[in-house]
């Protein structure tokens, strides 16, 4: 059973997790246990199978565009996972894994909000690939389509399944959360233009080329890193504040901090270098792909990883149950492996500056 999960997990290299607007940002579900000051297991069990529901939410997604795109994938070279499959069986698959989704997400039907945004999600989501409308063949209004169906809707839908969408913070993490969908759909389509383009799909990237598509990256993840500080703002104002001696201070200033650190390294980074022509792409997480900078700190581990399991934290101190959202960040990004730490930006630098200096010394 635990294998028949990993795989299923893993599918499309982890794609149901990296593409997955909820598991990236899941430091919005802690917020708002932050906010509310929700400390049981009510929250606990509404978290979980709301993640459940976004895991499948995901999979019918994929499913559904590599249903229609089997032939296309097929001359492009690209997996699918349908390949070796009957059209019966594979239609089967989709509505198996939509069931799913529709039992996950019941319980919270009658939150304020959350139908709508279902709604709206499941069309969305579904029309992007499936003919006649097929809209991620319809250039800028494909490329909404399936940022509004990856990253805004879910985020606003896990507002509303916690009772927090009417919050000036749920305006300020499901635009952060859009942005950052911008950048990973935006991303996605520069680094398959040529590919795509070959197999005769006109996505928005092959009609308008290189050039407009590198400068929208740019923008966006510029907006991106911005935004950032937005949501730090709102963590800052809206979490319990800590007693210290006769102050009471956010537990929010280390990171701000540390985001006010990396600010200077890298706003205005990635617009510079694409600008001038260079390959900039923090999104691409393949082995193959970009150094491991400051650029993809801040765009990634900062949001994805540190900020999560941050909150984690400060959940636990509140209320100990919530223990287990740390184990399963460790569990889910490997950190109890010391490897996984010595990859990271931080160390490989101190280790390379530790270098140079031995052979100075020598």
């Amino acid at each position: 059973m635990m294998k028949r999960l990993l795989t299923f997990l893993a599918w499309r290299s982890w794609g149901l997790i990296r593409y997955n607007s909820i598991w990236q940002n899941v430091a919005a579900l802690f917020y708002i246990g932050l906010a509310r000051r929700w400390f049981g297991l009510d929250y606990i069990y509404d978290v979980a199978l709301f993640l459940v529901f976004s895991l499948t939410g995901t999979a019918y997604g994929y499913l559904v565009n590599d249903l229609a795109d089997v032939e296309l994938d097929r001359r492009a070279g690209k997996t699918n996972v349908f390949h070796e499959m009957s059209r019966a069986k594979a239609v089967l698959v989709v509505m198996v894994v939509f069931g799913v989704m529709v039992v996950c997400g019941l319980p919270f039907i009658r939150r304020l909000g959350f139908l709508p945004l279902w709604i709206a999600w499941f069309l969305a989501a579904t029309f992007y690939s499936l003919p006649p409308v097929r809209l991620k063949e319809r250039g800028a209004l494909g490329l909404a389509a399936t940022i509004l169906a990856q990253q805004p809707i879910p985020a606003a839908m896990a507002f509303a399944a916690l009772g927090h969408l009417r919050a000036w913070g749920a305006l300020a993490f499901v635009a952060y959360i859009t942005l950052r969908g911008v950048s990973s759909d935006v991303g996605h389509q520069m680094r398959d233009r040529e590919r795509d383009e070959a197999a005769g799909a006109t996505t928005f990237a092959v009609r308008r080329g290189h050039r407009v598509i590198a400068r929208i990256y740019g923008l966006s993840l510029e907006l991106e890193t911005l935004v950032l500080g937005i949501v730090l703002l709102v963590l800052l104002i809206d979490l319990p504040a800590v007693a210290i001696g006769a102050w009471l201070v956010s537990p929010m200033w280390p990171l701000i901090i540390a985001y006010l650190a990396l600010l200077p390294f890298t706003l205005g980074c990635a617009w510079m270098r694409l600008e001038r022509g260079e390959w900039v792409d923090p999104y691409d997480e393949s082995p193959a792909g970009p150094p491991r900078d400051l650029l993809h700190l801040i765009h990634h581990p900062f949001p994805t990883v540190l900020l999560p399991l941050y909150l984690a934290l400060w959940l636990t101190v509140c209320y100990w149950p919530n223990a287990v959202f740390i184990v399963g960040l460790a569990s889910l990004y490997g950190l109890y492996n010391p490897q996984r730490w010595t990859e990271t930006w931080p160390v490989r630098m101190l280790r390379t500056w530790l270098t140079k200096r031995g052979e100075c010394d020598v």
